[in-house]
């Protein structure tokens, strides 16, 4: 019960939390996002203050550590303090702060005047409205500026009469005296300031370990989340968009830590997370290159568990020039944990062994020698979903070959068909309404076994016809190398045999295809 008294909350009035940030006290760490606030949402603040509703609290971080932050509040200077002066960091409440403290020095100087100029905020006391200054009648309105400074407010008041005074002199007590719900976080490790921070919801969007990170570890030479935010840019340009910030985090924590949990970074010293970041990069880039050069996938998207990056990512951060063996044993790794389905739980254990086992392998000891190659056919049985992990993985397997597409005999550009979730480049060998008219219902022609690449145009051509019908047009001297490309039965070539015989046949092709990967790493063509 000790931790509950490292949480604080108190109910300080606002005229002394604005002071508090303007003598520096309180500060906004860089990790946080910039003022994104509407002119709506601003007046909704104020005439909520004004009328007594409750706004939310804010959420403050005392602490000893250093943060990189902010000089300023909404562009307004604050000054600078000693190192070692007391200092709570906005965790959360950041945007109402910012609102408050620009809308009560909107005259000071500041260094985003197009900001400072929406902070600029009248009250009429006659409508008790708030309106920008921009709009409002000079002589029927007072900005808020002035009301918490007698010594300005003073000289104003004789501008209204009695009636406008009583109620000016309410807005000024309402704000002045109006409590602000403050949590402060004390006496916290970081882990635990890290989740809590984890769990805020500011506007709707979730804060993250990295935005934590990157203060940490901020300097005018490193930005952390910028340097993330450039691997991203990076991976998009090669068509790997969809490996984002929080699977990088994961695989930084894999990189240094040898574990998968990114909360276990905010106890790595910041030199070593500058450190770890150039590593990540060699580690990631290679490993997109060893996805597309020796697996021929063109996309993160089709990886069957996105986490497989991970070991891959500590393999190639530990050697940029992995031998041919090393190689062969990252093949066969990935197809087993495909077809095995080995992360379908979820569980972490299973890549931490994994990454246990690259770390062996990239220092030359043996691994994944002893992988379970056995793969049962009614994997390929099962609904054809495009991103189900199983039908990401026959679409990794069928990448392996030439492919030609069925009615021009052309090869099928694995660029295009593998760029995204395109469901044009997949073809239902048996069409399902073809299939439906001979009372097969959709649950049974809608597997992965009937499913093979194909260009848009010939999916377009076959449209739902009968195989009898669409493969009498395939050239008869590209049947044969069609046939073993998209691993169909060439006895199924001529649109004959019983859709369910083909599916038996070719799932249990496509098995052994899949035991030959894990088996060997590739395809040994004949």
């Amino acid at each position: 019960m000790s931790g509950i008294h490292k949480i604080t909350p108190s109910n300080p009035r606002l005229s002394a939390l604005l002071s508090d940030v303007a003598r520096g006290n309180i500060k906004i760490p860089v990790f946080q996002r910039q003022y994104v606030w509407s002119d709506e949402q601003i007046m909704s603040l104020l005439d909520s203050i004004y009328r007594g509703y409750p706004v939310g609290s804010l959420l403050l971080w005392s602490t000893k550590i250093t943060l990189a932050h902010e000089r300023n509040v909404g562009g307004f200077l604050l000054p600078s303090t000693p190192a070692d002066f007391p200092v709570s960091y906005v965790l959360d409440g950041q945007q109402r702060l910012t609102t408050l403290y620009g809308v009560f020095n909107s005259e000071d100087a500041t260094a985003d005047v197009e900001l400072a100029s929406r902070f600029r905020v009248c009250f009429n006391p006659y409508t008790e409205e708030f309106i920008h200054a921009s709009v409002a009648d000079p002589e029927k309105t007072i900005n808020l500026r002035v009301i918490l400074d007698t010594t300005k407010l003073l000289p104003e008041l004789g501008r209204f009469d009695s009636s406008a005074q009583v109620v000016i002199a309410r807005l000024t007590e309402r704000f002045k005296d109006y409590e602000f719900p403050v949590v402060t976080i004390k006496d916290r490790t970081n882990q635990e300031v890290c989740r809590v921070f984890q769990r805020i919801n500011s506007s709707g969007t979730s804060l993250s370990t990295l935005e934590l990170l990157a203060a940490w570890t901020w300097s005018d030479q490193f930005d952390l989340r910028k340097e993330i935010e450039g691997v991203v840019d990076s991976l998009s340009d090669k068509g790997y968009e969809e490996l984002d910030q929080t699977l990088l985090m994961r695989c930084l924590a894999a990189v240094l830590l040898n574990k998968i949990d990114a909360d276990e970074l905010v106890d790595v010293a910041p030199g070593l997370l500058v450190d770890g970041m150039k590593k990540l990069k060699i580690g990631v880039y290679s490993a997109v290159d060893f996805l597309e050069k020796e697996l021929k996938i063109k996309n993160i998207v089709f990886v069957p568990f996105p986490i497989m990056i991970v070991p891959l990512v500590k393999f190639f951060s530990l050697t940029t020039k992995p031998t041919a063996s090393q190689l062969v044993a990252l093949k066969r790794w990935f197809w087993h944990v495909s077809f095995t389905q080995k992360y379908k739980a979820g569980t972490n254990s299973a890549v931490m062994q994994d990454i246990d086992a690259v770390r062996q392998l990239a220092d030359g000891k043996g691994a994944f020698g002893d992988l379970n190659s056995i793969v049962d056919p009614g994997l390929f049985k099962k609904t054809w979903r495009i991103n189900s992990a199983v039908a990401k993985a026959a679409i990794c397997l069928l990448a392996q070959f030439s492919l030609r597409t069925f009615i021009s005999g052309a090869e099928v550009d694995l660029g295009n068909a593998m760029s995204a979730y395109n469901s044009r480049e997949f073809h239902h060998i048996y069409p399902k309404a073809y299939l439906l008219r001979r009372g097969i219902p959709f649950h049974q022609s809608n597997v992965i076994a009937n499913v093979c690449f194909l260009s848009s145009a010939d999916n377009r051509s076959i449209s739902d016809n009968a195989p009898a019908i669409y493969m009498s047009q395939i050239d008869s001297s590209h049947r044969t190398e069609i046939a073993k490309a998209s691993i169909l039965p060439i006895d199924a070539m001529d649109g004959n045999m019983e859709y369910e015989d083909f599916i038996r046949v070719r799932s249990q092709m496509l098995a052994e295809t899949a035991m030959a990967l894990i088996s060997n790493g590739k395809i040994v063509h004949a």
